[in-house]
Order: structure tokens, then C-alpha cells, then sequence
């Protein structure tokens, strides 16, 4: 079986937080393959404690797919501080000509595709591109992992891993069936050294918040991070529409700093979060010619989280005004006042040092070391989503009452549709298929 259809056959998506069908990427050719083992958020361990324990099946799921894309440079990319996945690396790639390391600063956001591709490469995809655009296929290292298995054994995504920190007894990284609760990653760390606690999904900076300790583990979930309530990201995070938008039409002074700070901006995007708040005081033409500067914007957080001197919300406002506009048919790379993607010339000096980073957020007192911990937790039920991917969900392939083992194929894609199946990660019984398929150990 061909390596696209081993992958799709497996289950294989993004694993880093996007959830992007790996076999579609692996569809095309490419001169690049770069594995993204940067890990940018503050706290999260994943990515390294994988490429500590997985060297040799992470460099093996980069030759795989540069033989299938026809790539001849292979790159794993990972922070120079991460002394330990650095070595298990090079002693794997010793005397092993064609991929090589690139090591990065510690620094956010590294792990931005955008931004690794610039410094691995030198080229700047397009506004609203993606990484083939200039050459090159982009996966994160688990996915990487995954791609090995699928290969080697025919093994789907059935295991997560991932990394609970923050106000937790025993911070750590470990390997779960994916559609465990968040209350079992609690659990397994120890609990909580607070009473009430929020929980950032993926990070501190482009992490979604929850209070649901019943929230599911998926195939892209890279980690948790658990703040007390009333702590600065819980309120930051939870703050309403109305009031960001009444407090940054008030108190946005222009400074700027949103935007000389913003990574897109300095690679070559036509992105200006500043013009963008200008927006809260506009209609009509003068909203229609500020808002386009929001068109490049992916969210990353740092205008609003890190550089706004006010405390203000640009990342918010910026990513709000450019669903707006995808909605009116405007798409990004559409608009270029520039007409061209020079990066910015201090783009090297502007870079976020993540302990200062971290200092901002409010996040020191947790800065410690997350190392995998071998648990081999088996949950009594798990809750798998029929959608934990970008694309069409999947349709379920059993129904309640069915039993199934662990690596069964328990929905799968409509023909013609892009997404991923979902497999069982225990055996047991089904015994519901209403949104999410839910099976019980017996």
C-alpha cells in the first residue's frame, strides 16, 4: 500500500493543534520536508519528551514522507535548549546523509509554520498560503511518529500524547487513549493545588479556555495548562465581545507596538493590528479599508497577550474582523498593499523571548520541567468525536450495542471527502453514536 493511503488509512492528522489530514500534504511534491518539533507554547513538554523517546521512528516518518513527496533535504527543527532531544537526534542521524537538524532559540512563536519555514528556508509563503507554496511539506513530530507506525505496522492514532501542567501536584507529560476526560489527566497528575481552576486547551497563548473537566482528549491535543480562577488568562481569555471592543475603542492609542510585534507582520504580511483597532471607531468605507489589514492575521496572540502596552485586545479584534471579511468573500491573499513578502528588517530583534513570555503571562510559579511519565492508564470509556479534524466529519461504522476492539475502524470518511477516520482506542461496547461515539470497557 502506498504511504498516502497507509496514512489515510491510519487516522493520521496534524498532532500539533491543527488536526490537518496528513495524507493530503503528503499528496504533492516537495523540495522540504520540515518536522516541527519547535513547541512554542509556554509549559507544554510534549514535542520534546517525543523526540527524547522517539529519535530514530521521528527521522524514519521524515524519510518516509520525503521519498514520497521526492523531497532531498529533510529537517528536524527543534529549540537548541532542549539538550537531551537534541542528542538523541544526533546520534540517530550520525553517518545518516539527507535530513538534518536546525536548531531555533527559545523563542515564541516558533512553531508557527510561517515562521519556521522563513528561517529553515529563507522563502515567505503568501498570506492565506501554506507551506507547498514555496516548496515545502510541514509536520510535527508526533504526526511524524504516527506516519512511521502507520507504515511499519499499519498502527492508527489511537494514543495521545500530551502534557498537564500548571496549578498540578505532579506537572508531567504522558501517553493516553484518545478520548479520555480531562478529569483523568487531573487525576494522573495528581489534582489540583487549587480549589476552582480553568483549563487552557493547547496553550497559554492560542489555547482555548475551558472550565469542563469532562472536556475530550483528541488526536491534535497537545496539552493543558491549569490556572486558578481569577488568574490574569482566565480573565483575559474569558473577557466578553462587548467588552473589548467598548474598552479598545476608548483606550487604543495608535502606539503601534501590536503591530511592529506582530511575527506575520515582520515576515512580509500585510497585517497592522493598529489599523485594525481603528476599525472600532468606523463604518462604512473607512471600516472597509482598515479592515483588511486584519486579513492575515492567525490568531497567535501576541499583540493582545504580550506587546500592548494598555492591556488591549488586537489578537481578538483583528481575528474577529477577519472572519467578517472571509464571510463577505474577501480572501487574504487577495490584499497586498506591499505587493511583494520582504520580511521586515528587524525581524531577527524583535523575536519573544518565551521567559519573558512566560514572566507576562503570569506563569513562572509553573515554569518546571514536564517529563513523560509511563503510566499505561486504561480508562473504563472513552469518548471518541466524529470530528477531530480539519474537513467533513467522519460517519459512524458501528452502532450501540456493537463491540469492537482497540485499532477497529469505528467511523469513516464519506467518499470524496477530505477528514480522517476515527478508531477505537479500547475494546469494549458501544453504547452511544449520537455526535460522538462512546465505548465502555466490558
Amino acid at each position: 500500500m502506498a504511504l498516502v493511503d497507509q496514512v489515510k488509512t491510519a487516522g493520521v492528522v496534524g498532532a500539533g493543534g491543527a488536526g490537518f489530514p496528513a495524507y493530503v500534504k503528503y499528496n504533492a511534491k516537495a523540495e522540504y520536508v520540515i518536522a516541527n518539533g519547535a513547541e512554542c507554547e509556554p509549559l507544554l513538554y510534549k514535542d520534546k519528551e517525543v523526540m527524547r523517546l522517539k529519535a530514530e521512528e521521528i527521522v524514519k516518518g521524515v524519510e518516509l514522507v520525503m521519498r514520497q513527496v521526492g523531497a532531498d533535504k529533510g529537517v528536524i527543527a527543534l529549540k537548541k535548549k532542549a539538550h537531551d532531544a537534541v542528542e538523541a537526534f544526533e546520534k540517530v542521524l550520525r553517518g545518516r546523509p539527507g535530513v538534518e537538524l536546525f536548531l531555533m532559540g527559545s523563542y515564541y512563536p516558533a512553531g508557527d509554520e510561517f515562521v519556521l519555514v522563513y528561517e529553515v528556508t529563507g522563502r515567505v509563503i503568501p498570506p492565506g498560503g501554506i507551506p507547498l507554496q514555496v516548496g515545502c511539506v510541514v509536520s510535527n513530530v508526533e504526526t511524524l511518529l504516527n506516519v512511521y507506525r502507520a507504515d511499519a505496522s499499519g498502527e492508527p492514532v489511537t494514543e495521545k500524547y500530551l502534557t498537564i501542567a500548571g496549578a498540578v501536584r505532579r506537572p508531567m507529560t504522558v501517553k493516553v487513549p484518545v478520548g479520555v476526560r480531562l478529569r483523568e489527566i487531573v487525576d494522573l497528575a495528581g489534582g489540583l493545588t487549587f480549589p476552582e481552576c480553568a483549563f487552557l486547551n493547547g496553550g497559554a497563548m492560542m489555547g482555548k479556555l475551558t472550565y469542563d473537566l469532562e472536556d475530550i482528549v483528541t488526536k491534535s491535543c497537545g496539552g493543558y495548562i491549569a490556572v486558578p480562577i481569577g488568574h490574569y488568562l482566565e480573565q483575559k481569555k474569558s473577557r466578553k465581545p462587548q467588552a473589548f471592543n467598548r474598552i479598545g475603542k476608548s483606550a487604543c492609542d495608535q502606539c503601534s507596538y501590536c503591530t511592529e510585534f506582530c511575527p506575520r507582520y515582520l515576515i512580509g504580511h500585510p497585517i497592522e493590528p493598529h489599523r485594525v483597532m481603528r476599525t472600532l471607531g468606523l463604518t462604512g468605507s473607512g471600516w472597509k479599508l482598515e479592515s483588511d489589514f486584519a486579513l492575515a492575521c492567525v490568531h497567535c496572540g501576541v499583540c493582545g497577550l504580550f506587546a500592548c502596552p494598555e492591556d488591549l485586545d488586537p489578537h481578538i479584534i483583528s481575528w474577529s474582523t477577519r472572519a467578517e471579511k472571509i464571510k463577505e468573500g474577501a480572501k487574504p491573499q487577495d490584499f497586498n498593499p506591499r505587493k511583494g513578502y520582504k520580511p521586515h528588517p528587524m525581524f531577527q530583534f524583535r523575536r519573544l523571548p518565551l521567559d519573558r513570555l512566560t514572566r507576562r503571562l503570569g506563569l513562572t510559579e509553573w515554569d518546571v520541567p514536564a517529563p513523560y511519565v509511563e503510566t499505561n492508564y486504561q480508562p473504563d470509556r472513552v469518548t471518541l468525536p466524529l470530528k477531530q479534524h480539519v474537513g467533513q466529519a467522519a460517519a459512524p461504522a458501528v452502532r450501540p450495542g456493537d463491540r469492537v476492539k482497540r485499532g477497529q475502524a469505528v467511523a469513516v470518511m464519506p467518499e470524496g471527502q477530505m477528514g480522517a477516520p476515527i478508531h477505537a482506542s479500547i475494546s469494549g461496547r458501544v453504547t452511544s453514536v449520537n455526535g460522538d461515539i462512546v465505548i465502555e470497557r466490558e
